[in-house]
């Protein structure tokens, strides 16, 4: 833990913080991170570390604490948590000292807490219901239509998995997860049997439809949790968190099976793939085997 960063950022203001050291949030004088508006009581929520992880607790407050846009007592913090207090919005990070992209993400929160902050505190100044609730509701379109830009740009068009870049950014994330809280780690790296013969024979618009009906089916058959991402032309990986070795190639076997046993019916052509498996635990990435023909 001693090789890493941890910070809290607010408005157009940072707070680094220590595991020997407790914060208090709210609007009264005595807080280590003071927050305005009259929906942030004196005291609001408590910030501490415990059992390796920071934790964030609500002290009786009169509005609430939200986490990831959930009401919560207690959270224990991960990386790129959001946090609401009042109409503030605040950004929980981790990350390593030489970590030269968080000069970027810095100057990104910055920007975008202090438009949210003021957004919100604008709502809460319009005395008019009728306008405030239409202006409430024109908000919540513009979050949704966002998170909706923001997962188009990280699909690939063809096969609604994510594309390599969100998979490369993500990966790096998870295998940070995997070293810093003990978990294990599985990939899986599928390719398409004899794919170019399917697209010399066959064309490649029903090459494309191939790769759609794979990719469907391993959408269909994967964990919430889970990450398939497109990763080259016709190379699909899947990163499946917290699984052993035998149950990675077990999950495998299973994917491999689906997609011979329902590629005929949907696009016609019996389709197999070959799938390499890798486990990442105990600081260490070993290959454990793969499947396929």
């Amino acid at each position: 833990m001693a090789d890493l960063c941890y910070r809290l950022y607010y408005l157009n203001h940072k707070k680094d913080l220590t595991p020997e050291g407790e914060y208090l949030l709210g609007r009264g004088k005595g807080n280590h991170i003071k927050l305005p508006g009259q929906t942030v009581s004196r005291r609001h929520a408590r910030l501490f570390w415990e059992d390796g992880h920071f934790v964030i607790a609500d002290a009786d407050s009169l509005n609430g604490l939200f986490v990831n846009g959930i009401r919560r007592e207690r959270h224990v913090l991960y990386d790129g948590d959001h946090i609401v207090v009042g109409t503030c919005y605040l950004v929980y990070r981790e990350f390593h000292p030489n970590d030269g992209a968080e000069v970027e993400v810095e100057r990104e929160l910055s920007d975008t807490l202090c438009i949210e902050h003021q957004m919100a505190e604008l709502l809460q100044s319009i005395s008019d219901k009728q306008v405030r609730s239409r202006l409430f509701a024109l908000k919540r379109s513009v979050d949704r239509a966002r998170e909706k830009l923001d997962r188009l740009a990280n699909r690939d068009r063809l096969t609604r998995l994510y594309n390599r870049r969100y998979f490369d950014e993500e990966m790096e994330k998870e295998i940070e997860r995997a070293r810093r809280y003990g978990h294990d780690l599985s990939l899986l790296l599928l390719d398409l049997d004899h794919f170019k013969l399917i697209n010399d024979t066959h064309g490649h618009r029903q090459g494309d439809q191939v790769l759609a009906a794979v990719s469907a089916i391993i959408m269909a058959h994967t964990r919430r949790n889970d990450l398939a991402a497109r990763y080259g032309g016709e190379e699909i990986a899947v990163v499946i968190p917290q699984l052993k070795t035998k149950q990675a190639v077990a999950a495998a076997e299973k994917i491999r099976g689906l997609i011979e046993e329902e590629t005929p019916e949907r696009t016609g052509l019996t389709v197999t793939v070959s799938i390499g498996v890798a486990l990442f635990a105990e600081g260490d990435a070993r290959r454990s085997g793969g499947q396929g023909r």
